[in-house]
């Protein structure tokens, strides 16, 4: 029992004790901390995972400022959405975003520039072309779409980058003209910066060029051959820089949250078929080992929070109640099984940070993350129906199946017989009555008007079945099912 509970405690300390891996690279300390996170490649759902994961590393470290490192040709919608919002998140705690634009800044790219207090652009780097598409999802490339959804699709980013440009001081009009080639002409006095017909794409020399019209930067703060010239411009050439970086427990994430339907739902079957057998043993720490292993994903994730993981604990200790405590299978095991599905079910909605929603735009469409969890849920479902009905065909005819129940019966002729017992034995066995509480496999039964403590000789038998006494062995009183 010491070395089951050991794991267990192992198991609970892995879900609950990740942290971060994040490298100190440069500056003494003496002008405070700089977090560096890196938005290289496309913005999809991997890439979200690891950014809830260093924003959750941001509000513990709370540094000075918080910079993006982008190189990257843009991404989902939804993810750069949810993106913002903890950006947003991040600036209304009191630490300042700045985006540093090493390579290219494109599309999702260019709009996370937008929502960041300041844009610095290396000699190289490009930013534009975030005009909304659609990708097929066989592989097909660029989709085309029918003008009403390709117009709402339009109109959304359009809201969205003209809210973070007034949110955060950039030209309206230079966002719009990222967005959408059918923009009006943007002028600075008789000089047009971005004719109508064709997105905005500006280098950097183009970025920080000075406009006649208000005597600023078009777009950029600043021009900057490298990063440590950033923070020597924004006066944090003296902070400590810690560096994002994506650990192996991040791609054990992406794996398992992909896998997560199946875990779960080989975990909760262990869980039954520990119902089905008596005490507890490989099947009972194997459902508990999967559903850690779920969790543990969902956690690093930025999905699963420690509510949903104490709702699973829950559920797993109403399990050990119904299995250890109290006969049968009834209220408390089916309350245990509810809180695990209902905490997996949360575990995939993930948590969003607390923003009001940008002027013009609509809160972010939570409905898709729930609809993803159903989805998740019914194929744990399936899993589980599925696993259930093999279990049921095939594992009568499997060897190790006879051996974990008894089936020839316990017979006095088979020498099941107690010297102490026989006044008892004489009394009971052959006699006939009903269970009085489901048989799983011990419980009560009436027999002769009186509650007999009994013991099935290993199948399962619900609550008022007719039953035989088969056997008395000691104080077991063995029944089967009439």
């Amino acid at each position: 029992m010491k070395k089951h509970f050991s794991i267990v405690i192992c198991s609970l300390l892995l879900i609950t004790g990740v942290t971060a891996r994040a490298e100190t690279q440069s500056g003494t300390g003496a002008g405070g901390s700089v977090f560096v996170l890196p938005v290289h490649g496309a913005i999809d759902k991997g890439m979200l995972m690891v950014f809830r994961r260093a924003f959750r590393e941001v509000s513990r470290l709370k540094p000075d400022a918080v910079i993006l490192e982008l190189d990257t040709p843009g991404g989902g919608l939804n993810e750069t959405r949810e993106i913002i919002n903890w950006i947003r998140s991040t600036r209304k705690s009191g630490t300042e975003v700045y985006a540093y634009v090493k390579q290219d800044a494109l599309s999702a790219g260019a709009i996370l520039s937008l929502s960041c207090k300041a844009i610095y652009m290396s000699e190289s780097g490009i930013i534009g072309s975030a005009m909304p598409i659609s990708i097929s999802p066989l592989g097909g490339g660029v989709q085309e779409l029918p003008e009403d959804i390709k117009e709402k699709m339009l109109s959304a980013v359009r809201a969205i980058v003209l809210g973070l440009a007034q949110e955060n001081g950039y030209r309206g009009e230079l966002a719009i003209a990222m967005v959408d080639p059918q923009h009006p002409d943007v002028m600075d006095g008789e000089r047009v910066i971005s004719p109508k017909g064709k997105l905005l794409n500006l280098t950097a020399r183009d970025a920080i060029e000075i406009m006649e019209s208000d005597g600023k930067p078009l777009l950029a703060a600043g021009m900057v051959s490298s990063l440590d010239a950033m923070l020597s411009s924004l006066k944090l050439d003296n902070a400590q820089v810690i560096r994002f970086t994506e650990e192996t427990a991040d791609m054990l994430a992406r794996l398992i949250t992909a896998l997560g339907p199946l875990l779960l739902g080989l975990g909760v079957l262990a869980l039954w078929i520990e119902f089905k057998t008596p005490g507890f043993g490989v099947f009972g720490l194997s459902g508990i080992f999967l559903l850690g292993v779920y969790f543990f994903g969902h956690y690093v994730a930025g999905l699963a929070g420690m509510e949903e993981i104490f709702l699973v604990f829950i559920g797993i200790a109403l399990l050990a109640v119904e299995i250890f405590v109290i006969p049968g299978f009834g209220v408390t095991g089916l309350a245990g099984i509810l809180c695990i599905l209902i905490g997996a079910g949360m575990a995939v909605i993930p948590q969003f940070p607390e923003v009001l929603p940008l002027e013009g735009v609509e809160p972010m469409p939570v409905l898709e993350y729930f609809q993803d969890a159903m989805q998740s849920l019914l194929l744990t479902i399936a899993v589980v129906a599925t696993g259930v009905w093999l279990l049921g065909k095939f594992l009568p005819k499997i060897p190790i199946y006879h051996q974990m129940v008894v089936e020839s019966g316990l017979n006095a002729a088979d020498g099941y017989v107690s010297s102490g017992n026989l006044s008892r034995q004489d009394t009971l066995l052959g006699q006939k009555g009903k269970s009085y509480t489901v048989l799983h496999p011990s419980g009560t039964a009436i027999i002769n008007g009186k509650r007999v403590d009994v013991i099935s000789e290993g199948e399962y038998i619900g609550k008022g079945e007719e039953v035989a006494v088969i056997a008395v062995n000691g104080i077991s009183v063995v029944v089967r099912k009439v």
